[in-house]
């Protein structure tokens, strides 16, 4: 018996030696079986998107930890993710966490549950994937070597600088890669990439946002770490400006505009149980608002209730933040028992909208006033009542930085900026040039302009390439034979977007036009066209339809639907066998054609993306007109729409809206900053995307709606201070008319000099030019311009965003023809000089700039750009410094 004993006991000790040698991943028993059961309940498409490569999981290939590890990944991935990748990729991604936990000597800091949502996770937001944490970990290992955790975040966003910098660009998200392939990125590409760098080397992090400013339009993302403050799985989440290091973290040039903020959220991946106030939570992720970490909050809490003051259950209340014309959701909120509905947020005003069914109301609501407030929902979607309404929003005021660094500490960052900027600059200039661009073509290029695509052409196209340019370069070799129409060819590349040219391959070019070469149509073979080459640019040849990354798709779909011959089929096919989901895709990543296909789940506008893909390749030509979320396809000579979300296809009556203009200032009004128009879906105003649409270039501009639609135009004029006066016109088609025409009316700011009493002043005498010309003289009669964007150190994003709106108003800006004085950094003086009348210096000590300051009875600091108007007797009309949307704007409002 005792030799028994013995045996039992050695192989106990055994099985437990290989459990430590094999722990759990997920070590709280609860939390690890709610993970199988999600696992589970997703198996079966989980299985039709990932075949034999399951294996992984219930295989010896991978061991407990990493199998628990990959099992969590797919049980929560967005279907984007399961459509569009490999299990191998994702395994790939779980090996090089546990890689970087165990190489770093913080790895054993991070708890958990931290670990799992925050540096296991291999998606940030909406980006496309790549294999970004191999390749950042490979790099960064080595330079974070001796460092302990806080220093390496640094550090890290200090290679992060070396690889990119702040550019603006569209929606779409690149890829990290891709990001660093270019150079460039706008604030969402910056924190994805900084993001994925610092959970590539163990450092748990997240991207957060403010999905809208309160103080001006336009939002900023940035990113969050997490840095342990013991042994014991303590730790504070920290702030940083992303690819823009400063000497300690909790520091950017955000951190006072954060202040500002009504809302500050992030995304975490899976169920999740952390600290944070949670807005939204779903079996697949969670919404966090994180705005406590940045500015004064309240807690107001929403009553809804009927006519009769019963409360309403259910009831969907919306927080909107006036930000670009428009009431922008910052959360919604169901309403309990009782109808109260509750949200954490700043201190300004807010528009509360709630609404159940087809009622609806909404009220503004001061939180620095109330925390409490009564909505009534009385409003019928179907009465379509027509009136006007003016509100008043004010936004929060602003508060003080966190972290003031030591000026050693600002002097060696701003060394470290100079050098980062310079390894950048020097990898930028290996881009192709105008001067030596035909040097990298190939040896038999022969186009010229007599085939449509002259040199000027070739160089257009690389010039927007930037260090994507072999790949284009790869692509025209293949189509550079003596029977390719060199009109067609670069047609075709002007259909897409310059970011897709600086991240797509020469096979995705390739696949996109083998079998819809237009030339090979026009040789005689008897095949018929029924469209013209017009139709076929807009409906066949773009290989882009939305905000998708290009994939193939055309072949493969092509096959896969070859049995059906019209566009009525396959819409028919569409509604029948794709199921549509918009909680699964919660990342909002388009799922691409073929996966759409491949998964037959989706969210409706990647199920749009593919309806539209599949006629193309079906040679039915079809658009997707993304202003209005409405399909065409070419039918009997004309666009007809198609509607996907309906089990029939009905045509909806069409009204024509002619929005018109006769103010002065602006001259012409700009979508999104001054004026929006939307529609009523579904309890709320949805508003269309006609930014950059050609449909708004003029005015009057003529679009066609539904006619029984319900509308809102909505129009804002924003105070330098940043409160705003809205005006809301709502409206509806008459009975009997098809046609309505409403003016776009922007109620007029009401000038008032800044302290209330009277104008700051300058010296007018003041010599700008030492013996030549004082101020008085360089204003004249129109006034002048005084501008400091910031030396190197200091030539961040908010002075890079006014750079861009001076350029856009350089038209408006020469017809007022007054002098701009600027300090600026020598490397955006060609930009610069693109302006007419103005002067640019680099000068470190400029006497007027402290003049000017000490006129605002300002402490200025480093809140980069600033930005004044100064009239000919020396007064100040108008400063702003810092972010704030629409500075050219305001600058030229105050020169009339």
């Amino acid at each position: 018996m005792k030799k028994l004993h013995l045996i039992l006991l050695a192989i106990v000790s055994m099985l437990v030696a290989s459990c430590n040698r094999d722990p759990h991943f997920i070590t709280n028993r609860q939390y690890r079986h709610q993970v199988e059961s999600d696992f589970e309940q997703r198996k079966a498409i989980l299985d039709s998107c990932f075949g034999e490569d399951m294996q992984y999981l219930y295989g010896r290939h991978l061991g407990r930890e990493q199998s628990e590890a990959l099992m969590f990944l797919m049980a929560y991935m967005p279907y984007s993710d399961m459509a569009d990748y490999t299990l191998d990729f994702f395994r790939q991604q779980v090996e090089y966490a546990f890689m970087a936990r165990d190489t770093m000597p913080w790895g054993k800091l991070v708890p958990e549950d931290i670990f799992r949502h925050f540096v296991l996770v291999y998606r940030v937001n909406n980006e496309n994937l790549d294999t970004a944490r191999v390749v950042f970990f490979d790099e960064l290992k080595d330079r974070v070597k001796g460092l302990d955790m806080e220093q390496a975040a640094l550090e890290v966003n200090h290679w992060c600088h070396e690889h990119v910098a702040y550019r603006a660009a569209d929606a779409r998200t690149s890829a990290p890669l891709a990001t660093m392939r270019t150079s460039l990125g706008r604030c969402g590409e910056e924190s994805t990439f900084t993001v994925t760098a610092l959970r590539a080397v163990g450092i748990p992090a997240r991207q957060c946002y403010t999905p809208r400013w309160a103080h001006c339009d336009d939002n900023h993302a940035w990113v969050e770490v997490w840095i342990a403050s013991d042994d014991k799985g303590h730790g504070e989440w920290k702030f940083l400006g992303a690819c823009e290091p400063d000497p300690e973290l909790n520091m950017g040039w955000f951190a006072v505009p954060s202040t500002r903020c009504m809302m500050v959220h992030s995304k975490a991946f899976g169920r999740y149980h952390g600290d944070e106030e949670v807005v939204k939570a779903t079996s697949l992720y969670s919404e966090l608002n994180l705005l406590s970490h940045y500015a004064p909050t309240k807690k107001v809490t929403i009553t809804v209730q009927d006519i009769d003051g019963h409360p309403i259950e259910g009831a969907n209340v919306k927080f909107k933040l006036y930000n670009y014309s428009e009431y922008y959701t910052l959360a919604t909120m169901p309403s309990d028992k009782e109808g109260h509905a509750s949200l954490t947020t700043g201190l300004g005003d807010l528009l509360i909208w709630a609404c159940k069914d087809d009622l609806y109301g909404y009220q503004k609501i001061d939180v620095r006033q109330q925390d409490t407030m009564t909505l009534t929902l009385w409003r019928e979607g179907t009465t379509a009542q027509s009136y006007l309404e003016d509100l008043d929003m004010i936004p929060p005021e602003a508060g003080i930085a966190k972290v003031t660094p030591s000026e050693e500490a600002i002097a060696k960052n701003a060394e470290r900026i100079a050098y980062e900027d310079s390894v950048r600059t020097a990898y930028m200039a290996t881009f192709p040039t105008k001067e030596n661009f035909k040097q990298l073509l190939p040896k038999d290029w022969h186009w010229d302009s007599h085939f449509g695509f002259s040199d000027d052409r070739v160089w257009e196209i690389l010039q927007k390439s930037e260090g994507n340019y072999a790949e284009i370069i790869k692509f025209l070799s293949i189509w550079s034979g003596p029977y390719r129409s060199g009109e067609h060819i670069y047609d075709y590349l002007k259909s897409f977007s310059d970011k897709d040219l600086r991240d797509i391959t020469a096979e995705v070019l390739q696949s996109h036009i083998t079998d819809f070469d237009w030339a090979d149509r026009q040789k005689g073979t008897g095949y018929y066209v029924p469209y013209t080459y017009e139709v076929y640019k807009k409906g066949i040849m773009p290989a882009r339809i939305s905000n998708e990354l290009i994939r193939p798709w055309r072949q493969s779909l092509k096959e896969a639907l070859q049995d059906i011959k019209d566009a009525e089929a396959l819409r028919d096919w569409t509604i029948k066998h794709i199921a549509v989901d918009d909680t699964g895709n919660y990342y909002n990543c388009p799922i691409s054609p073929c996966g759409v296909y491949k998964l037959r789940h989706s969210d409706a506008h990647s199920r749009d993306i593919f309806y539209v893909a599949a006629c193309r390749s079906l040679d039915i030509p079809a658009y997707l007109d993304n202003a209005t979320n409405t399909i065409y396809v070419w039918q009997s000579n004309v666009w007809q729409q198609v509607m996907l979300g309906e089990s029939n296809q009905q045509s909806k009556a069409k009204g024509i809206l002619t929005l018109t203009y006769s103010g002065k200032e602006p001259a012409k009004p700009i979508y999104y900053p001054h004026f929006t128009l939307q529609k009523y879906e579904d309890g709320d105003f949805v508003t269309f995307d006609f930014e950059d649409d050609s449909r708004m270039a003029t005015f009057p501009a003529t679009l066609q709606l539904d006619k029984d639609g319900y509308y809102c135009l909505s129009t804002g004029s924003r105070y330098p201070d940043g409160k705003v006066l809205n005006r809301l016109e709502f409206f509806s088609f008459d009975e009997t008319g098809n046609a309505i025409t409403r003016e776009i009316v922007l109620r007029p700011l009401v000038e008032t000099p800044i302290d209330g009493q009277g104008y700051p002043m300058v010296d007018p005498h003041f010599e700008i030019y030492e013996g030549m010309a004082t101020l008085a003289d360089y204003a004249d009669n129109t006034g002048m311009m005084f501008i400091n964007f910031g030396d190197g150190k200091h030539y961040r994003e908010p002075s890079k965003h006014l750079v861009k709106e001076l350029l856009e108003q350089r038209e408006a800006l020469a017809r007022w023809g007054g002098m701009i004085y600027a300090i600026a950094p020598a490397e955006v003086h060609g930009q610069l000089r693109q302006l007419a009348n103005i002067d640019l210096t680099t000068a470190e000590r400029c006497p007027l700039m402290e003049m000017v300051v000490k006129a605002l009875g300002d402490d200025f600091g480093e809140d980069y750009p600033l930005a004044v108007f100064i009239d000919k007797k020396g007064q100040i009309r108008y400063h702003s410094k810092g972010y704030h949307i629409g500075s050219a704007e305001q600058l030229l409002k105050s020169a009339d």
